[in-house]
């Protein structure tokens, strides 16, 4: 929505005629181009047809521009239909304030009281009763490297002090909590693979 504050009539005028200007020597550089006598090649041909879109293109940002320079003038939200940049462009050249958005009309405040609508209860009413989500929690991981063994991450895992038997143990655990990742053969495990380990 446009501020209640209105453009001047000089800098609308002022944009209108430069945006007329531009699009008018825009147009007598290609109307010329495009309607050019004579068969030509097919070079030729897309020449012409390209400054024939520019031309088009040329009369409807023109149209665009005028239409929003006299919604600035009036004080009104420019037509939905003109691009949001060229709007912007054109009502920051009029010196128009945009407050909220260009095609909203005004908010309207509740009725009544302030907050009449709204029924104050505590906030631990309003979720007693319900389920509190787990905690996410994110398992710690090792990536394999070439010539890794789940005995080799084990030993890692639990330190240079473990025995053979925690080291045993633990490789059990491991391969238990990623037997989906790693499948039937706990001895086949794939450098740069991420697997779980216990905390």
């Amino acid at each position: 929505m446009i501020s209640s504050q209105q453009a001047s009539p000089a800098r609308c005028a002022a944009v209108g005629v430069a945006s007329t200007a531009a699009a008018g020597s825009l147009v007598a550089w290609l109307l010329p181009i495009a309607l050019a006598p004579g068969a030509g090649t097919f070079d030729t041909a897309l020449v012409r047809l390209c400054a024939a879109l520019a031309v088009v293109a040329a009369g409807w940002l023109w149209l665009a521009s005028v239409a929003t320079v006299l919604a600035a003038r009036r004080g009104r939200a420019p037509h939905a239909g003109v691009p949001a940049p060229l709007r912007r462009a054109v009502l920051a050249a009029c010196g128009v304030a945009l407050t909220g958005g260009l095609v909203a009309g005004p908010a309207g405040a509740t009725p009544g009281r302030l907050h009449e609508d709204r029924v104050a209860r505590p906030a631990a009413s309003a979720v007693a009763g319900l389920p509190l989500p787990d905690r996410a929690t994110a398992a710690p991981t090792v990536r394999v490297v070439p010539g890794d063994t789940l005995w080799a991450i084990a030993a890692r895992t639990l330190g240079p002090g473990a025995t053979d038997a925690e080291i045993d143990a633990c490789w059990r655990r491991l391969y238990d909590l990623n037997r989906a990742a790693i499948g039937p053969d706990p001895d086949l495990i794939h450098p740069a693979q991420r697997l779980e380990v216990l905390p």
